[in-house]
């Protein structure tokens, strides 16, 4: 198979199942050798609604530059499949992709003749992972969960420490309808004598996890964040103190600080494990580290941001970032969303109409997508003028026009784009960002 065969290959496999269960992963890693068993104790394990991607590109980043061989998985990817994988921030080439991909596609020939069962698309992807970690002898591998926990694909790992960060409302069909539940399916990440991180949680979060670590044997750590002090902050640089150290971030979300607290106590933890890692590894690893579509700055005069929020708490935290940064001034949207996101009230963070001047509504690219106008019609029930675009392009010729003839200098409306992920990589290419191989 080439490249393109291999993905369409995996892209046409089912992608949930009601019954969940990892025996299908157990039975595919044992046809395949068990691979992940090369890795055992080597794998730094992050779950949570959100915040994943960020802590494993820091944390990635610090290990790399303590110089240790890192593996990096992360779920989903924003402009290309092979961001999934990757080793010491190389990704993945396309010629391993589809070498990968015939070996795993003859391992599942065997798998359904014996079982008559078809994997999952992100079982697949998984197991080309593990794989490619394996035979890539890494020192180590930060794997991100896709979707929960207890039965999500990744959780055939061995951990040296887990990572719980945000757990909020998302995937209810899945995971369950309350908090509790939620956090119980995140929790499952959580194994005996590994460490596991909490990122600060509502009480109900966290005495699921607790409970969890207790009955397993695992030390529980979280971050104090009555230690942290936020200097100097702007779009594309974030100064702060936790416990009396200096750091600087190079990204912009304020999420972004306690995403980073969470990775430090993480990063910690790693010495008493066997893995020693400098606090200057540390502080220079965070400075470095960037990560895509997180209230990320494309464009600075005028401001075009994107951010990946698509959920009510991802909202929320970009209604955080605009207050802080863009206070009183007016607003311009580029949005697209899901279906299963309840647009009207995971938007109603940020839609002010006293400070909205309009919302361009696109369609993102997957089956699941709302219409373009459907959500536009959502918006104008709120008061605030909307309209549908048959593409990104556009969408953006017609804000950045407003940008230049609604307005004066002094009072430039920034534009941000959020409401999926699955539009990411698109506005980030008519933006002019690229990959390195595009």
């Amino acid at each position: 198979m080439t490249y393109a065969e291999t993905l369409a290959w995996m892209h046409s496999m089912p992608r949930v199942r009601t019954a969940p269960t990892l025996s299908r992963m157990e039975r595919l890693l044992a046809l395949l050798g068990n691979p992940e068993k090369l890795l055992a104790g080597r794998f730094i394990h992050v779950t949570g609604t959100n915040g994943k991607g960020s802590v494993c590109a820091f944390l990635s980043t610090v290990l790399r530059r303590q110089g240790y061989r890192v593996g990096r998985f992360i779920s989903p990817y924003i402009m290309e499949f092979r961001e999934r994988m990757e080793l010491d921030g190389v990704q993945i080439t396309e010629e391993e992709v589809a070498l990968l991909g015939e070996e795993i596609r003859a391992c599942v020939n065997r798998f359904t003749q014996e079982t008559g069962e078809i994997p999952l698309e992100f079982e697949l992807v998984t197991l080309m992972g593990l794989l490619w970690f394996s035979r890539k002898n890494c020192d180590l591998v930060v794997m991100e969960v896709g979707i929960g926990g207890t039965y999500d694909a990744t959780n055939v790992i061995t951990p040296l420490l887990s990572v719980i960060m945000r757990v909020d409302y998302d995937h209810t069909e899945l995971l369950g309808d309350t908090l509790a539940k939620i956090a119980e399916q995140k929790s499952g990440i959580i194994k005996s004598g590994a460490p596991c991180v909490l990122y600060p949680n509502e009480q109900e979060v966290e005495a699921v996890v607790s409970a969890r670590c207790h009955a397993v044997g695992s030390a529980l750590v979280r971050p104090d964040t009555a230690c942290l002090t936020l200097g100097d902050a702007r779009p594309g640089r974030i100064c702060f103190s936790y416990h009396g150290t200096d750091y600087i971030l190079s990204l912009s979300g304020l999420y972004q600080v306690t995403n980073a607290l969470t990775a430090i106590e993480a990063l910690h933890l790693l010495p008493s494990l066997g893995y020693p890692v400098s606090e200057e590894s540390i502080r220079a690893g965070l400075s470095e580290t960037t990560f895509p579509a997180r209230f990320e700055v494309l464009e600075d005069d005028p401001y075009l941001i994107l951010d990946g929020a698509h959920n009510a708490s991802g909202i929320a935290a970009m209604a955080e970032n605009i207050r802080f940064y863009f206070p009183g001034r007016p607003l311009l949207y580029l949005c697209g969303m899901l279906c299963d996101k309840h647009p009207d009230a995971v938007l109603s963070a940020v839609l002010d109409p006293e400070r909205v001047h309009f919302v361009a509504c696109i369609t993102p690219p997957t089956p699941r997508a709302m219409d373009g106008e459907v959500l536009a019609g959502i918006i104008r029930e709120r008061g605030i003028a909307a309209g549908a675009f048959p593409d990104i392009p556009t969408a953006l010729d017609a804000l950045r026009k407003m940008q230049a003839e609604d307005f004066g200098a002094e009072n430039t409306p920034p534009i941000l784009c959020f409401g999926s992920l699955y539009s990411a990589g698109d506005i980030r290419r008519a933006c002019g960002h690229r990959m390195e191989t595009e």
